[in-house]
């Protein structure tokens, strides 16, 4: 049977790589989204790529409006991505417990419903689910036990506990990837978004403050995209979580990396505030079991890739710089 995909939250940032991904290998994929209106989709898609996507508007929340964008896209596997950052979770824990744990459970209500159409569930799940580095003396495996230290981290671990539940009830597998600080054209909102304002920055020759200092894994876009496509296409049961590591290194040394590619950046860019309170020592070696060997861009060319698209954007008059005023 052909697979079809359904991604939430698809108008954001990593959703538009996996549904870029997908479209590129062939696949039928459908997006559910509270907007139509999608400047990142804009900006990480080609034209090509968006007149093959087929977008719902609605709450995510609304178990109807799931269950009838799975029915209207045939998705067999839905890729669940809708969510709230860590700075709106903190701002409203209220409204960030209704998007990211209610709607989570609506997804798998949602496929539960489907009468085995939706054959899995691959979701965001994130390294936020641990808490600092000193209450890890080693590092951290797939099934380690997490106490996090964020509103956002502690609905992530309510989600990977829900999916458990539901492989337990109901047979529906499913699997959770759980990076850390990813970076790439599109990266607009959340606590990690700085790295790649600061490369939009160094672009158009902008000064730029990221805001969170310390040491943490580097992703770059298309490598987490890529694990989220392959854990799609993948047969699998039970409920797994997975660790996504990156490429580990304080921020300030991410700052000199970007020196390198864009050497006419030097001294625009600095670092400041709090240390992320999320451990990075993290182990993926359950993920290179379960997909095979990973893509592991180096930073240095992930951020040559970015600033590359970033001066396409600009030369076409489609570069977005609202991320970098607010």
């Amino acid at each position: 049977m052909e697979e079809r995909y359904l991604i939430t939250g698809g108008g954001g940032f990593l959703g538009a790589w996996i549904a870029r991904r997908l479209i590129e290998d062939g696949a039928r994929v459908a997006i559910l989204d509270s907007t139509l209106d999608s400047p990142i989709l804009e900006q990480v898609l080609e034209p090509a790529h968006l007149e093959r996507i087929h977008r719902t508007c609605g709450d995510v929340v609304d178990g109807s409006v799931v269950g009838g964008a799975i029915a209207l896209s045939g998705a067999t596997v839905v890729i669940h991505l809708a969510g709230l950052q860590v700075p709106a979770c903190r701002a409203d824990p209220l409204r960030g417990a209704r998007v990211n744990v209610l709607g989570t459970l609506s997804v798998f209500e949602a496929a539960r419903a489907s009468r085995g159409q939706v054959r899995s569930v691959i979701y965001a799940s994130s390294a936020a689910v641990a808490g600092p580095p000193v209450d890890y003396p080693a590092a951290i495996p797939d099934g380690a036990h997490h106490i996090p230290r964020t509103h956002y981290g502690v609905f992530k671990l309510a989600n990977e506990g829900s999916a458990r539940v539901y492989w337990e009830d109901h047979r529906i597998p499913s699997v959770g990837i759980r990076p850390l600080a990813i970076y790439g054209p599109g990266r607009e909102v959340g606590l990690t978004s700085g790295p790649t304002k600061a490369i939009k920055a160094a672009v158009l020759g902008r000064d730029y403050v990221i805001s969170f200092s310390g040491r943490t894994g580097f992703s770059y876009v298309e490598d987490v995209a890529a694990a989220f496509a392959a854990s799609a296409r993948r047969s699998t049961e039970g409920a797994r979580a997975f660790n996504l590591r990156g490429s580990v290194m304080t921020v300030e040394e991410f700052v000199a990396v970007l020196e390198s590619v864009i050497p006419e950046a030097a001294g625009t860019i600095r670092v400041t505030g709090p240390v992320v309170p999320v451990a990075y020592d993290v182990l993926d070696s359950g993920l290179e079991s379960f997909l095979g060997e990973l893509p592991r861009t180096p930073v240095a060319e992930g951020i040559r890739r970015t600033a590359i698209r970033f001066r396409e954007l600009q030369a076409r008059g489609k570069l977005n710089v609202r991320d970098l005023e607010s």
